[in-house]
């Protein structure tokens, strides 16, 4: 069997240096299990659970598996407070988080058993990060789905990785052996993907997004915050592809809030106050109830016309769906036979 060890693989007690991001509308049990079940580390997201529904699925995935795995909140959805209390109650070994430092927001400690791993798009937001208290950090380069930054992987990893001294991951463009190789060289101590996580068999989204992915093309990929009014990449559906913004399409606003206030298990006046939070990443309530309701008729019910399909631009890579048993061990292999023909090349060539 394949293994390849890294700071981070001995900083959260994995097999392999690989983790699987902790996508909206995506990283339920049965995916946060398969991959920790595998060998690297899955991510349970939390966005769109009550906190008894994260309570119990925390639970479930400690029934499901014996090893480490995490879990993913950011700080502008309904009841986050209450949610990160149960994160803490239920001694998650990881805490994955988007958008700042929790600890600080709720004026605590880190527990002293728990791992935290927060996601930032910049050098300078990795670097704070580390200075707050990050384990360590994934460092999402502009070629990832979902919401991104502007810097590419090439150019962010290698910076983040000079200038940090915790463990670096490296996110957006990751998918294989190759990529894994390229993140190790640019001085990443592993990978996260989200995208390629997404094509495999135990993932719970539509299959008809995963038949998308094996026939997108990069390009389709695109970035706009037209559609949820942050960053965002992924594809478009044909009929939202000259999508400009909720005003254009005022028609939908009604049944975006309301599929908000489903998808989130929330009341409006919980919303409300979610809003107040969104007002610090200049971000309208109206265009993010819309955009998440685009996204979540993509992933969950499969409209993949009308909807908005978060994906990076590795989904031009992606050309079967695996398990993820199968997916992970097939990109150490590739890495480790990689790794091995550079060094006999260079032996063979004197240097």
């Amino acid at each position: 069997m394949p293994s390849l060890k890294t700071r981070i693989t001995d900083l959260l007690g994995i097999k392999y240096p690989i983790i699987q991001a902790g996508m909206n509308f995506v990283s339920y049990v049965s995916l946060a299990a398969a991959v920790s079940n595998a060998g690297g580390l899955g991510i349970l997201t939390a966005i769109d659970q009550t906190p008894d529904e994260l309570r119990t699925n925390i639970r479930r995935l400690r029934e499901l598996t014996t090893n480490p795995f995490g879990v993913n909140l950011v700080p502008y959805i309904p009841r986050y407070k209450i949610l990160c209390q149960v994160v803490f109650e239920e001694k998650v070994p990881v805490f994955s988080h988007g958008l700042g430092n929790p600890f600080k927001r709720l004026d605590m400690k880190k527990p002293p058993d728990m791992v935290f791993m927060p996601t930032a798009g910049s050098v300078e937001q990795a670097v704070a990060m580390e200075r707050e208290g990050a384990d360590a950090v994934i460092v999402h380069g502009m070629e990832g789905g979902g919401h991104v930054g502007s810097i590419a992987s090439s150019v962010l990893v290698p910076k983040a990785s000079e200038a940090l001294r915790i463990p670096v991951v490296a996110a957006g463009g990751f998918c294989d052996g190759k990529s894994l190789v390229a993140a190790l060289a640019w001085g990443a101590e592993g990978i996260a993907m989200g995208s390629r996580f997404i094509a495999t068999h135990e993932c719970p989204v539509h299959p008809d997004v995963k038949m998308a992915f094996l026939k997108a093309k990069e390009a389709e990929a695109i970035v706009s915050s037209r559609y949820d009014g942050f960053r965002l990449r992924g594809i478009p559906g044909e009929k939202v592809r000259h999508y400009k913004g909720w005003w254009s399409r005022p028609w939908e606003v009604l049944p975006g809030l309301l599929g908000m206030k489903k998808g989130f298990k929330t009341s409006f006046w919980e919303l409300i106050k979610a809003a107040g939070d969104l007002k610090a990443y200049h971000a309208p309530v109206i265009q993010v109830a819309v955009g998440s309701a685009m996204a979540r008729n993509s992933l969950s019910g499969g409209d993949l016309k009308r909807g908005f399909l978060p994906s990076g631009q590795v989904v031009g890579r992606i050309h079967d769906i695996p398990t993820c048993k199968e997916l992970i061990e097939r990109i150490v292999r590739e890495a480790e036979e990689i790794i091995e023909s550079i060094r006999v090349r260079f032996e063979l060539s004197g240097v």
